[in-house]
């Protein structure tokens, strides 16, 4: 049987406008010639919603996201992305019906009739081609794991990692280390596993390797000022050489700053620090903190667009989008 997808590349709209026209959707805007051809090739084709779909909720969107609630409220990244589809929903005709939480084993038994699903998270994917075998529309946000082709929005930490890198090149710094936390993708069952992956840690390898006479250590653990504490301290006792740090994470390197300190270690004249996410209290840390801006509600805002974009335009390409951030300079860095 001819799947959505498949009718919706015949009628050159996307899947959304086919689910819509079957619905009777009244705020669908395409043109009359549109919706006649869409129903025109429904029934040349023959085709039919899976059995479990019944009527969509034609104006309503599910977040799906790897985080617990206690999670999101303490880490304010993810509270941001949040924020941001949150607030684009408002904007649209669209809105969060359901916020489901894997790890809290959720039963998902409604997943079809969504206009859309927004995937927030590390998510693999066998996961998420559960979810699109469902529901066809979605989009993911910061999914470092996925290789599914599908539309996504991501920061560009990899090019933000670039930016750090060749900096330290400019000016001569031949020994750094990474601190970084580890990703926690959670399945369907609600299990938590934590995948061999960090886009940042995998750009800093290859160009170390490709720079001659550059030495990169590294440390991966939990997102937290501790462990920038002791992986910072640990790092510099075995290499005192390090002229430089990069962290994952603002509440990373929040703990690397302390650990130098604590060390002796003058900062920037000795060694320099760089944080990722550029959070409110940066601006007030003894120095201040180096770091990286994403922008992490525009990622959640940007994510929504996609999303109502195919369930409302004639466009059934996939989007595929990498914001950039921007590193601010402080006081960390020289």
């Amino acid at each position: 049987m001819i799947s959505i997808r498949q009718l919706a590349r015949i009628a050159k709209v996307s899947p959304g406008v086919i689910s819509r026209v079957l619905n009777e959707d009244p705020t669908l805007s395409v043109s009359d010639s549109t919706r006649k051809r869409v129903l025109a090739l429904i029934k040349q084709y023959n085709y039919q919603p899976t059995k479990h779909q019944g009527k969509k909720w034609i104006n309503s969107l599910c977040v799906i996201t790897t985080l617990t609630e206690a999670e999101e409220v303490n880490d304010a990244y993810f509270r941001l992305i949040f924020q941001g589809v949150s607030e684009a929903a408002q904007e649209t005709d669209f809105k969060i019906k359901t916020i489901y939480r894997l790890q809290e084993k959720p039963k998902m038994n409604d997943i079809p009739k969504y206009a859309g699903l927004i995937l927030i998270g590390a998510i693999d994917n066998q996961v998420v081609q559960s979810f699109r075998d469902q529901n066809e529309h979605l989009v993911l946000i910061d999914n470092q794991v996925n290789t599914l082709v599908a539309n996504r929005v991501d920061p560009d930490v990899s090019g933000m990692a670039k930016t750090a890198f060749q900096r330290f090149m400019d000016q001569g710094i031949k020994e750094f280390g990474f601190i970084g936390g580890r990703l926690s993708s959670v399945g369907v069952q609600g299990q938590v596993s934590h995948p061999e992956k960090e886009d940042r840690l995998d750009t800093f390898q290859q160009l170390s390797e490709a720079e001659a006479g550059v030495t990169l250590h590294t440390k991966i653990g939990e997102w937290s000022p501790q462990f920038g504490y002791d992986s910072a301290t640990a790092l510099i006792q075995e290499h005192p050489q390090i002229q430089a740090f990069v962290a994952a994470s603002d509440p990373i390197a929040l703990g690397v700053l302390r650990a130098l300190h604590d060390s002796k270690v003058s900062v920037p004249n000795q060694v320099q620090v760089i944080g990722f996410d550029d959070l409110n209290y940066s601006k007030f840390l003894i120095p201040r903190l180096s770091t990286f801006r994403i922008p992490t509600k525009e990622i959640g805002s940007e994510a929504v667009r996609i999303l109502v974009h195919e369930l409302t335009s004639d466009n059934s390409n996939i989007r595929q989008v990498q914001l950039s951030g921007k590193l601010i300079e402080r006081e960390t860095t020289i």
